[in-house]
This record gives C-alpha cells, sequence and structure tokens, in this order.
C-alpha cells in the first residue's frame, strides 16, 4: 500500500510540475480590437474633490467639534 502511495505523489508532483511548463499553450487570441482611448477634456475638469478650506473653516470645524462632545458631558 506505501508503493501505491509513493506512485501517486510522483505523478501528482510530476502533474503539477509540468502544468506551469505549458500554461502558455491554451491562450485563444481574438481578431477584436481594443476600443479607442476616451477624447481628451477641453476646459473644466470637474473633480470629485473639494478646495482646501480656510484656516477659519478649519477653526470653526475643531469648535463645533469639541463643543458636540462637551456637551452630552454636562
Amino acid at each position: 500500500m506505501k508503493s501505491y502511495r509513493n506512485a501517486l505523489a510522483a505523478v501528482v508532483l510530476a502533474f503539477v510540475f509540468s502544468t506551469s511548463t505549458f500554461a502558455g499553450e491554451g491562450v485563444m487570441w481574438t481578431e477584436k480590437t481594443p476600443p479607442p482611448p476616451p477624447p481628451q477634456a477641453n476646459g473644466l475638469i470637474w473633480t470629485d474633490k473639494a478646495a482646501p478650506a480656510s484656516k477659519d473653516d478649519t477653526l470653526m470645524e475643531i469648535t463645533l467639534s469639541v463643543l458636540q462632545t462637551l456637551i452630552p458631558l454636562l
């Protein structure tokens, strides 16, 4: 029984090592051309990022955040 297990292990190892050799053989190439690149944007470009906040706005945000944290404690 042990010789059967060794033989099976040898076959499995041989199969595993040989599969990487033939990895690129089954690639199917199609005649489809890739899509054209998107057109260049002329003029304004819109992004989802906001403009940086001024120092006054940042100080107000910090003050409100501290007040909202302290009010439930009173």
